[in-house]
């Protein structure tokens, strides 16, 4: 991984593993190179970057501003934009390309005008989960509870909520369909 504003490189293997392993792979990430075409030329951005995700294993890329881990979360869900282009690699979750995101700035994240429960019921909707009435009501207050949210607050709007209590409800969201793996950059800001 190179710093994207100078070429000092980034030892890839500045990446933390929390957890135990059970074996089962979930994410797997093979020869991974990004680079942006800027005016002042090609700036490699992630340069040759692999790893192995397990069932249950929390992994956490380090690194200074600029190095690159950003830049992997994006490329892993396939949304670099230009100038920046994904020019080879492999990411595999269970064998296919779907991914779960929460994103650095959770209000861009939230639709502004619903309410943060109408916005769970929408991903589910979208999903064919297929619950009803008290059941709704129910899962609605466990997620919130799950993520240091109180059951009511998801009754207000995102510009209700404070920034820690945006990011846990963009949170609250993603673990909403119960998914293999989450990217979450920078998820303590």
């Amino acid at each position: 991984m190179m710093n994207a504003f100078s070429s000092n490189p980034v030892d890839p293997t500045v990446v933390q593993t929390i957890a135990a392993s059970d074996g089962d792979a979930v994410l797997d990430v093979q020869d991974l190179h990004v680079y942006y075409q800027l005016r002042e030329g090609r700036i490699s951005a992630v340069n040759g970057v692999s790893f192995s995700l397990q069932r249950r294993e929390v992994l956490g890329l380090v690194g200074e501003s600029g190095s690159g881990k950003s830049t992997i979360a994006l490329a892993l869900l396939r949304l670099i934009k230009s100038p920046g282009k994904i020019e080879r690699g492999k990411v595999l979750l269970n064998g296919r390309d779907l991914l779960s995101m929460v994103a650095q700035g959770s209000m861009n994240s939230l639709n502004p005008v619903m309410r943060v429960r109408d916005q769970i019921v929408d991903a589910w909707r979208d999903h064919d989960v297929g619950l009803r009435g008290e059941e709704v009501v129910s899962r609605i207050a466990e997620l919130m509870r799950r993520v240091g949210l109180r059951p009511e607050d998801a009754m207000r709007y995102p510009h209700e909520l404070s920034g820690g209590m945006k990011q846990r409800a963009v949170i609250a969201i993603a673990i909403s369909l119960r998914p293999s793996v989450i990217i979450a950059d920078e998820p303590t800001s």
